[in-house]
């Protein structure tokens, strides 16, 4: 499965056949589109340790974050955070709360359904923003690796 480099910019389209990935390039974790019930795109997301969440497009409900993770060793920290674009929106800010410092960054969208934003450092929060929406989660340590 070929991986697609994390653009420069903040949107990328992925195809819906589910051949194509995105690699994150702090924490080396994996999105894949895939396709879920009725043909709906969904979201794949994959760690070192395994499939960690997949989310599936729905009509009655958006999950606009669906987690937040931080890893890293030697100082080399980053935190991730995934989810759904609300309906009739296009752009999600991502705000990184942490101990000493905070970061707010535009999320990359996807797939016209889906967003992720990667930052270096180790936070303890994300809220997300879109319109209207707006959801906070508890930033966890990533899942250990299979590998050890």
């Amino acid at each position: 499965m070929p991986d697609e480099p994390f653009p420069a910019g903040g949107s990328t389209t992925l195809t819906a056949d589910g051949r194509r990935a995105l690699r994150l390039p702090l924490s080396g974790w994996q999105l894949r589109l895939g396709r879920g019930s009725g043909g709906r795109p969904a979201l794949e997301v994959h760690s070192g340790a395994g499939l960690i969440d997949v989310s599936v497009t729905g009509t009655l409900s958006v999950s606009a974050l669906r987690g937040g993770r931080y890893g890293g060793r030697a100082g080399a920290w980053w935190s991730l955070a995934w989810g759904q674009l609300p309906p009739g929106a296009d752009v999600v800010e991502a705000s990184f709360r942490g101990w000493r410092r905070d970061v707010r960054v535009q999320a990359l969208t996807f797939a016209d359904a889906f967003w992720v934003a990667e930052v270096g450092g180790r936070f303890r929060s994300v809220t997300c923003t879109s319109g209207t929406t707006r959801a906070m989660m508890r930033v966890v340590r990533e899942p250990r690796d299979r590998e050890r």
